[in-house]
Formats: structure tokens, sequence, C-alpha cells
């Protein structure tokens, strides 16, 4: 049963996950975004956060509530290169905690902080930030809706939403998902359940939620080589992952890439960029 609910639940499910996945995603915890194809994954999950803050203007000043932090190296890295105080929120307890646990060095301690909190409900002051950060999270949230409201409310005027994530397309629809049954199922079981949006989708819920200057960029085709690094890594790694995975999980976090390879083959899902301002 806990098993079952795992799926369902990212905190759970994260929490089940994290040590094995570091040996495979690395500690950033997301795709890569490749310049150059000698590029290695460090070099491109990084890369991808550079992106993303490329279409923000982040300096010391700025104050990041990281939507769905991970175990907090987006942020030792976004704190490094600008200098910003940021504020990491996640719903994995073990994230959280080692995320915590990281910032040890005195040059982090009153500029970084992670909490375990949902993103759709912080309790956070209104207008206390000038970004939000979404990197990798908002596919987990149902109700996308309820997140900009939520990033709305905690902007300050002209404040930005950047957000980055893997959305589909409208052939991904009923049909699609009966034809690909299992091999949706065991991304579930890899990934935990997902709500993908269109590109299109999260425009209008960004919209309704107040959002203005709306600006989308598709990098799918700098994204993908990750899946590449992803098989390279299990490969490389297997004698520790044995050690935290059962052979089993191995297996289905194979076969789960090569449905995402299938995927943006057939242009089905993107990797999107999305800035919206308050």
């Amino acid at each position: 049963m806990m098993k079952i609910r795992q799926y369902f639940n990212a905190g759970l499910h994260y929490d089940s996950i994290t040590a094995g996945w570091r040996y495979i995603l690395g500690d950033n915890f997301h795709f890569g975004y490749f310049k150059s194809p000698d590029d290695d994954l460090d070099t491109a999950t990084n890369n991808l956060i550079d992106k993303l803050a490329s279409l923000g203007k982040l300096g010391p000043e700025t104050k990041i509530l990281d939507a769905g932090c991970g175990i907090g190296n987006p942020a030792f890295y976004l704190h490094k290169k600008f200098g910003s105080d940021i504020t990491g929120v996640s719903t994995s307890k073990k994230g959280v905690d080692l995320a915590n646990s990281l910032i040890g060095e005195d040059k982090y301690k009153g500029k970084i902080r992670f909490r375990l909190l949902d993103m759709t409900a912080t309790g956070f002051p209104d207008a206390g930030f000038d970004v939000i950060w979404v990197m990798e999270s908002s596919h987990l949230i149902r109700n996308k809706k309820l997140l900009f409201d939520e990033c709305y409310r905690l902007l300050k005027p002209g404040g930005l939403v950047l957000l980055a994530d893997v959305m589909i397309d409208k052939k991904h629809n009923f049909i699609f998902k009966l034809k690909n049954f299992f091999k949706l199922l065991n991304t579930i079981k890899t990934f935990a359940k997902a709500h993908p949006a269109t590109p299109e989708r999260y425009s209008e819920l960004l919209s309704a939620s107040g959002f203005k200057k709306i600006i989308l960029k598709d990098i799918g085709e700098k994204t993908e080589q990750t899946l590449n690094w992803w098989q390279r890594n299990i490969m490389a790694n297997r004698s520790n992952l044995l050690k935290i995975m059962d052979a089993r999980e191995i297996r289905r976090f194979e076969k789960a890439i090569g449905t995402f390879q299938y995927l943006f083959k057939k242009g089905i899902i993107y990797y999107c960029l999305f800035s919206a301002e308050k």
C-alpha cells in the first residue's frame, strides 16, 4: 500500500528515490541544456539554470523562492553566481533535510534556507519575493491554477515567475494514452504521477492568475541528450545503485528513459521555459 501511495504523492516519492537518483541525475535533479555535444551532465544541468536565470535579472538584492527545491543544489548555484537570498520549499522531507544539512558553511547562513511546505499554500506573507523559481516541479502539481495564484500573491509588483518543465503536445490525448498505457504506467512508477499540460495551457493559466508579459521558449532539442547521460550513469553506477535500489527499479528507470526518448522523437513532449511578470 505504501508503494502505491508513493506513486501519487510527490513528497513520499522523492523521499524514496533521492539517494538512488543522485547516481543517475546528479545533484541538480533536473534535465540539462547542452550548448555543446561535449558538455557533460553536470555542465549541462548548470547550463539549464543559467538559461532560465537569463530570463530575469538576478542579483544580490533579489529574493528568490525556489518552488520544488530538490536537495538544494540549484539554490546554492544561484546564490554563488548572483548572491541572491533564496528560500527553497519542497514536500520531500528527505530532500529538505539534506538541503539544510548542506548549508553548513557560514557564507550560506542567513542567505539560504529550506522549508517543508506545499508550494500551492506556503503561508508566506504577500509580496515577499522578486522571483519564484519553478524548476521541473509544476508537472507534479495537479491544480496549476492554485500554484500560479500563490505565485502571484507572493511576488512583489514587477516580480517574475521563471519556470522550466516537460510539457505535452495536444496529441497526448486519451487515445494516445490508451495505446501507450503500459509505457505510461511505467513512467508513473518511476517518476510518480505527473499532471502535464500543453504550453498553451500554461500560458492560459498564468494569464488567468494575472500574469502579463508571458514569454515561452521551447528548448527541447538542447535537452534531449540528458536521457543518454542518465542511461550512461546507470551503467557506470550500477553496483552502487544495487545497494540502494532493487534491480527491478533500475530496469524500470531504463524503460522510462526509452519512453521519454520515444515521446520526444514523436513530438509528444517538449521541454519549455516560461517567464511571466506580475
